[in-house]
């Protein structure tokens, strides 16, 4: 302990007597430990914090397998689907499905709109979680006209004060009264989703219709619905998902009007099945932040290099005075970590910004975003990085200096002499480490930056400037269908004849807004059993939808006033549509079948009136899907979204549309409104973020490789001013010392760049399926990049060029 006394007082000397350099140092480790903490931040509340749930390993994701033509596509279930595997398996303690929904609270002030979801009577069983308050749902909650609900602690806290007396109390949600049941503890929530659900109902809501038609949870083949499980112990995911085939294929064979395809399930931790599409993403960036930890090491290392060459007579003379080398090189790497430490402790700051700077860019439907946080886990993280760091960059100069020769260096320090070719060596592999782990993060992020442009150039099939979209919660009951249509036919007017709006219409969904109707759809004249039948996207739309949106209309008339519940069903099709299905025809007139009812219209035949151009519905990068648009009049099964067009900025409107809305039913709330430029954006948010990212890594790297060149050059320089003022003194021009120093640069800049390429072109694969449009491989993207790092090697070799042309012959004499 005395020893290690000594030797920290030792080292606080040496950063007193060196304040510019332990800086230097302090800020680079820094910006390396700051990033890597803040990269660790964000993959330790996505991907490896448990779920906050009791043996949250047992949770399981379980779906439907869609087989059809050899490929392979997980599916919802419904309803009988849900209830034969819930009775038939074994495998599991508890199993309970969900589905997103909406609810208007009323009575508690203005009309609110809350984000919930309809469940099962098991769902709070298989999370392992009981309410805080009150109960828990029951089998008997599930019954047709049971109205209960469980609430959030944070909507009982904002709605209803944290009254305690809530429990068994009556709230008003739509045109129900639903009791309520009890109140879920604090940060209890699930889906682990964006907004989060406020509160739960079971399903009983789907247990009947309000207009007498067969309820949605006697509708086998209504697949909408999303199941978990909890395993029992000892039963692995593997033997659960045998079993759960294995009553699909029974299922397949009793129902092959539904469950034809449905031969198999699959089963997974819900962990894994909810961070699945951003676990590559995440892990590449970690890569990344790695990258760019290590050459900040390579510099460092390269700075105490150069240090430790100043320090030849101290360490000599410590060791001409009895100190072993095991003392030496244990000091240099108590000096190592300490400067370590500290930059971890500036970098732990940093990292906080570095959150709060990337928030913004974060996608939105990244899960678990409320946990991100700079917590216990975050905080053993940065002291171990640093620790580890301070022994990557400390370690090498430790051995440097235990090797040195006391008499020799005690000779040498008392002028100046050239480095010897060992350190010259070390400090080159230094800086080609450097440039080619820089090079490789410049080639990602140009690959990444030429992927987003390419992704940002999409067209998406409409004309996406000065449009506002918003949903409508239109309360269900007996008279839905014929009072959503009645309700929309009056307010479209009213909004239409604001100052500014030049178009308005109402449509679900609207593209890219993660919803979808699909449809399975039979053509006149070719039968096929049901089973077998294609399933489209459908959107329900009112009149003036594609002039809106500027949809083009390729063929045939839009949708006007006569396409009502009294006229001929009808409906429009896309080009995907007739391509695929009316290849060498033309379909407009033809005759067919979309197996959708409103439950006044039993899915009749309809006739095609015109062909559309393709619309991306569910993502930019996605091949334009075969679309149908059924007119809402003839099919009001959910209340569509606002869609209006201004002459300018659209989010000024959204007040007077809301006033609009309440002036014709209190009850009805705005919400949720969008332009659908935040729609495209929010549609590229996660290529932008890794873009964004890779960009700032690879500056950061480039920063820290040119810095690095530059101190390796500068140091050489000083270290051989002696010689370069002989050369000059017998004769040699400026030009011949300036073009060496260039040629030494650039020279290594060379080899890092030709290392950087290769490595470049063996590691890029791995992010190939990140990209769209744009290859591995791609040679714009490499060449520009060799040409950045050549050009800034040129740059950073320039001023110690500059300055060895600079160097007095005749004072390099005199110290000879």
């Amino acid at each position: 302990m005395h020893t290690l006394l000594s030797q920290l007082r030792l080292t606080a000397r040496q950063i007193r007597k060196n304040p510019g350099f332990s800086l230097t140092v302090v800020l680079t480790l820094a910006l390396g430990i700051g990033a890597a903490t803040g990269i660790f931040s964000l993959v330790n509340a996505v991907l490896l914090r448990p779920l906050p749930f009791p043996h949250s390993e047992r949770l399981m994701w379980a779906e439907h397998n869609f087989h059809n033509g050899g490929m392979v596509t997980p599916n919802t279930l419904s309803y009988p689907d849900f209830f034969d595997w819930r009775l038939q398996s074994h495998s599991f303690e508890e199993m309970a499905t969900y589905r997103d929904s909406s609810y208007t609270l009323t009575g508690y002030g203005q009309a609110q709109e809350l984000d919930g979801a309809v469940v099962s009577s098991d769902f709070f069983r298989v999370l392992g979680v009981r309410p805080a308050l009150g109960r828990d749902f029951t089998r008997t909650d599930e019954q047709a006209g049971q109205h209960v609900v469980v609430i959030s602690h944070a909507l009982w806290l904002s709605a209803f004060g944290g009254n305690p007396d809530i429990v068994g109390r009556t709230i008003r949600l739509g045109n129900d009264a639903y009791t309520v049941a009890g109140v879920m503890p604090t940060g209890v929530i699930f889906p682990l989703v964006n907004p989060a659900p406020q509160l739960w109902t079971t399903l009983a809501d789907d247990s009947f219709d309000p207009e007498g038609g067969k309820p949605m949870t006697a509708q086998r083949g209504m697949n909408m619905l999303f199941v978990i499980g909890r395993l029992k112990e000892g039963v692995t995911p593997s033997q659960a998902q045998a079993e759960l085939s294995n009553i699909d294929a029974h299922l397949a064979i009793a129902y092959p009007d539904t469950n034809k395809h449905f031969t198999s399930a699959v089963v997974t931790p819900e962990l894994d099945h909810m961070v699945g599409d951003v676990r590559p993403a995440l892990r590449m960036l970690f890569a990344a932040v790695g990258v760019l930890l290590l050459i900040a090491c390579a510099n460092v290392a390269g700075l105490l290099l150069a240090r430790a060459a100043k320090r030849r007579g101290e360490i000599a003379l410590r060791a001409a005075l009895g100190a072993s080398r095991v003392e030496i090189m244990r000091q240099i790497i108590v000096e190592s970590l300490t400067l370590s430490l500290l930059g971890g402790a500036v970098g732990l700051a940093f990292s906080t910004l570095f959150l709060e700077a990337i928030r913004g860019l974060l996608p939105k439907n990244l899960p678990r975003l409320d946990t991100l946080t700079v917590d216990g886990s975050v905080l053993a993280f940065a002291i171990g990085v640093s620790v580890l760091t301070g022994l990557l960059f400390g370690v090498l100069p430790a051995w440097r200096m235990s090797k040195l020769d006391p008499s020799l260096a005690l000779r040498d320090s008392t002028r100046s002499v050239t480095a010897g070719r060992g350190q010259q060596r070390m400090h080159a592999a230094l800086v080609i480490t450097e440039t080619a782990l820089g090079l490789v993060l410049l080639v990602a992020a140009g690959l990444f930056l030429r992927s987003f442009l390419r992704v940002t150039a999409i067209d998406p099939g409409f004309d996406k400037r000065n449009v506002l979209t918003a949903r409508l919660d239109y309360p269900g009951d007996k008279d839905f269908t014929t009072g959503v249509v009645r309700f929309y036919d009056q307010l479209l007017p009213k909004v239409a004849a604001l100052p500014g709006v030049r178009s308005v219409a109402a449509a679900f969904p609207v593209p890219l807004s993660n919803s979808g109707i699909g449809v399975d759809v039979a053509f006149e004249g070719k039968p096929v059993a049901p089973g077998d039948r294609p399933i489209v996207d459908t959107s329900l739309i009112t009149p003036n939808f594609f002039h809106t949106l500027r949809i083009p209309v390729l063929e045939g008339r839009d949708f006007g006033a006569v396409d009502n519940s009294d006229g001929q069903p009808v409906a429009i099709i896309n080009q995907a549509f007739a391509k695929k299905f009316y290849p060498n025809e033309d379909p407009v007139g033809k005759m067919i079948q979309p197996f959708l009812s409103d439950g006044l219209h039993e899915h009749p035949m309809r006739r095609i009136i015109a062909v559309v151009g393709d619309v991306k519905g569910h993502s930019l990068t996605e091949v334009a899907p075969a679309a149908i648009y059924i007119p809402i009049a003839q099919c009001a099964i959910t209340p569509p979204l606002l869609v209006v067009r201004t002459a300018a900025d659209p989010v000024p409107l959204i007040p007077a549309v809301r006033a609009q809305v309440a002036g014709l039913r209190r009850d009805v709330p705005l919400y949720d409104a969008h332009t659908l430029e935040d729609l495209l954006s929010g549609a590229a948010s996660a290529r932008r973020f890794q873009m964004v990212l890779l960009g700032a890594f690879a500056g950061m790297a480039l920063l820290l490789a040119g810095v690095g060149l530059y101190g390796v050059l500068a140091y050489m320089v000083a270290q051989r001013a002696n010689e370069m003022g002989l050369r000059l003194a017998l004769g040699a021009q400026r030009g011949d010392v300036l073009r060496l120093v260039l040629q030494r640069g650039v020279g290594l800049a060379a080899v890092g760049l030709a290392i950087g390429l290769a490595v470049s072109a063996l590691l890029t694969r791995y992010v190939a399926s990140l990209l769209y449009g744009v290859k591995a491989l791609d040679p714009v993207t490499y060449i520009a990049v060799a040409l950045l790092v050549a050009f800034l090697a040129l740059i950073a070799s320039m001023a110690p060029a500059v300055q060895a042309a600079r160097v007095d012959p005749i004072s390099a004499l005199r110290n000879e």
